[in-house]
């Protein structure tokens, strides 16, 4: 038990049977390493179906620094998005049910359950502090809702590309000064939660905390970096169906990485999910074997008299353009 008296439970990656293929990891940043402090950010993705209403579930919640519990936290919004999710799919609605105000309900939804807990363990909601992005992608509609920094990139099906371009649903979102943002436990939350949802069959899906936001978005042109994405997605694309463990340990081996925590010392969570389908190369064009060698080589006789040497000016033969005719 926690001190908040939640027992919290790390929701990792679940799978129903699905066409889609995800990895998801959450790891310590090397600034509360040094201090003894957790990591302090969660992340959770799994694929739902009820009523042949699929939909991929993913979030990421990044708890506060300045926070004591945000931890806690961020376990239990991501476990409040996948439960009311649930909920939604069980009564018998889908994706074109998610609107601003199924967004606003799971807000206040965990925003009473932060302020129980609070009461509780005679604490206050901000000491629960965390951001939260959500994304809610179904067959040809998807819905990402947002309160804070952090971002979630998408490629969308495009047949016009072999590679459709990535894009961003929300830009971070950042207070007056560089290291502010806006937290899902504050009260005027509601005010600051960015909706969107849209008609279009989303392929390709990263959501991630600020930890990794300014290694992995192009700020002086407003974009996502493709040579962080395509790299990690072409990896993704080959994995089997649904939630890879092994490659969720493999991300956050690479997050601890030197590589990484050289440019960064927050913590960082980073959710991969795909379902576009790797295009297999057209088989080479069948050539006969080349016949043996020995049949190439005619039986060996006298060796030729040597021939004169010619003078390279009298020669007809033209000089290739990388010879040198003098020499």
């Amino acid at each position: 038990m926690t001190r908040t008296g939640l027992r919290m439970r790390s929701e990792r990656g679940r799978t129903e049977k699905t066409d889609w293929r995800f990895a998801l990891a959450s790891a310590l940043g090397t600034s509360h390493a040094k201090t003894g402090a957790p990591c302090q950010d969660a992340s959770a993705c799994e694929f739902v179906s009820h009523a042949d209403a699929p939909l991929l579930v993913a979030v990421v919640a990044d708890g506060a620094g300045s926070a004591r519990w945000s931890q806690n936290g961020a376990r239990l919004a991501c476990q409040v998005v996948q439960d009311e999710t649930r909920k939604l799919l069980e009564a018998g609605k889908g994706i074109v049910d998610i609107d601003r105000a199924f967004a606003l309900h799971v807000l206040r939804r965990f925003q009473t359950i932060i302020g129980r807990v609070a009461r509780r363990c005679e604490l206050r909601p901000r000491d629960f502090a965390c951001t939260l992005l959500v994304a809610l992608v179904g067959q040809g509609r998807s819905a990402f809702f947002q309160v804070g920094d952090g971002a979630i990139v998408l490629s969308r099906a495009d047949a016009r590309f072999p590679e459709p371009p990535y894009e961003y649903v929300f830009w971070p979102q950042q207070g007056e000064y560089a290291n502010e943002t806006f937290f899902a436990t504050a009260w005027n939350a509601y005010k600051v939660l960015q909706f969107e949802a849209f008609d279009a069959e989303v392929e390709e899906l990263a959501l991630f905390s600020d930890g990794l936001q300014s290694l992995v978005l192009d700020y002086e042109h407003k974009r996502p970096h493709d040579g962080f994405f395509r790299p990690m997605f072409r990896t993704v694309r080959r994995l089997p169906q649904g939630h890879s463990s092994a490659l969720s340990r493999h991300l956050e081996h690479f997050l601890g990485s030197r590589a990484v925590t050289s440019k960064t010392d927050d913590d960082k969570s980073l959710v991969l999910a795909t379902r576009r389908v790797v295009t297999p190369r057209a088989p080479l064009p069948h050539t006969p074997a080349a016949p043996p060698v020995h049949a190439l080589t005619r039986p060996r006789g006298p060796e030729p008299a040597p021939r004169p040497p010619t003078d390279p000016r009298s020669s007809r033969h033209a000089a290739h353009p990388d010879e040198d005719p003098a020499r």
